[in-house]
């Protein structure tokens, strides 16, 4: 799987213009074969991002799914034009988000850590996840971010930061 164009994929998808006819097809076909194990699929242990910051342990997986979502929204629609494999993978960050909330009592719309957190924050804004209000969970977790709240009494990563708001 070519992580790297995945995520330049993601990128161009967060933006207004079309994607290229290779990069929708990349996104439509190549994707679901290459990641055909998906959920149990063997993720990198480290990731370095286009946006200048690495991602290592499980924070990747959240990482991935998110640019999987992003494109796979810009590609086929804003439902994922019925793809089991995107539905799947949009079940699992939302069923994530719920169980973060639900049995680990955190705040709503955040995950598990911070940085899975803001690896999840761009699809909330962009209202990719069905099964949510995503305008308020985007809306609290901008607040928890802003006010320095749960996770976010560190400050994350400057880079990781400006991409997750898209600055």
């Amino acid at each position: 799987m070519d992580y790297e164009r995945l995520f330049t994929v993601a990128e161009t998808a967060r933006k207004p213009k079309k994607l290229s006819t290779a990069d929708a097809t990349f996104v439509k076909t190549t994707i679901p074969k290459d990641l055909a194990d998906y959920p149990k699929w063997k993720r990198p242990a480290k990731i370095k991002h286009p946006a200048g910051f690495s991602v290592s342990g499980a924070p990747v997986g959240t990482f991935i799914r998110s640019a999987l979502l992003m494109a796979g929204r810009k590609a086929l629609g804003g439902r994922y034009g019925g793809s089991p494999f995107y539905e799947q993978v949009e079940k699992d960050v939302s069923f994530g988000i719920m169980r973060s909330h639900f049995h680990n009592d955190y705040p709503k719309g955040a995950y598990c850590c911070q940085q899975c957190t803001l690896a999840v924050y761009p699809l909330l804004e962009a209202g990719a996840l069905r099964y949510f209000d995503n305008k308020a969970l985007a809306k609290n977790v901008r607040r928890l971010i802003d006010e320095g709240g749960w996770r976010f009494a560190t400050a994350p990563n400057a880079k990781m930061l400006d991409w997750s708001l898209g600055a």
